[in-house]
């Protein structure tokens, strides 16, 4: 079993309020103007109407970054100074710049505040990491919603589950919130290397880990978790993309080393 009890959710953390100032090396500001600086620097130049709007989103994903580092106690800022650092926040803010979706905006942001934080981890880190920043701007919200299903209802155990009841709504919920999961899109989501074959009776697994009975658990399990079974589980890379999903929709937080390194 790969299953693991995850952190419970963001809520029952320290209170975030006024630790934005604690923080190592260059302050949040000057980061900022550094990472402007290196997707100006470094950007095609365009045609004006277009070269304001690029500016704009780029200025947009800097600042939604900083948003999430600050709600993290003590961040070591001068990892923005790191050239593996700037290579993958200036392929997040090039993808950003060109496309500029929402959701492209919540899960770059995301990721890029996960590398920039998980810049002393070991090198397989760092490396799904920075392939999760370059792959996520060709998945849509379909490939987002059905990476986080099968993350996170076949791989993840979660802590204070001990009956049907309980169990009947995570389920609920996942398969409220990522309904939109495209079923047909493993091919494509294999070729960006976010599947891995890991063979999966949705099922069975659940019953085996939360210790309920089969015939209990099939009677409770919306019909779009029990097509999770097959032949697929996700990836590193398809692991990281899956928790900034799903910690972009739920209260639920993951540490990624964690799983990288299962």
């Amino acid at each position: 079993m790969d299953n693991k009890i995850i952190q419970t959710s963001k809520g029952d953390s320290v209170s975030q309020v006024g630790i934005q100032n604690n923080y190592i090396g260059m302050s949040p500001e000057q980061a900022t103007k550094l990472a402007m600086d290196l997707f100006m620097d470094n950007f095609p130049r365009l045609q004006k109407v277009a070269e304001e709007i690029a500016r704009s989103r780029a200025e947009e994903l800097c600042s939604s970054v900083i948003n999430e580092l600050v709600s993290i106690p003590e961040v070591d800022y001068s990892a923005f100074e790191d050239p593996d650092v700037q290579y993958s926040l200036y392929a997040a803010q090039k993808s950003f710049a060109r496309i500029g979706t929402s959701e492209m905006l919540h899960s770059l942001s995301k990721l890029v505040a996960k590398r920039i934080v998980q810049n002393d981890e070991d090198i397989a880190v760092r490396v799904a990491l920075d392939k999760a920043i370059e792959v996520i701007p060709f998945l849509s919200k379909k490939h987002l919603d059905y990476l986080a299903l099968l993350f996170g209802v076949t791989q993840v155990k979660y802590s204070g589950i001990d009956d049907i009841t309980k169990l009947k709504r995570r389920l609920d919920e996942f398969a409220a919130l990522f309904s939109d999961a495209d079923f047909e899109s493993t091919y494509y989501l294999n070729m960006h290397g976010c599947l891995q074959l890991r063979l999966t009776d949705v099922i069975n697994r659940l019953s085996i880990t939360y210790n309920i009975e089969e015939a209990r658990v099939k009677a409770v399990c919306p019909s779009i978790i029990t097509r999770l079974s097959g032949d697929y589980g996700t990836s590193h890379v398809g692991t990281v993309i899956a928790i900034s999903h799903i910690e972009n929709n739920t209260s639920l937080s993951f540490d990624v080393a964690t799983w990288v390194h299962d």
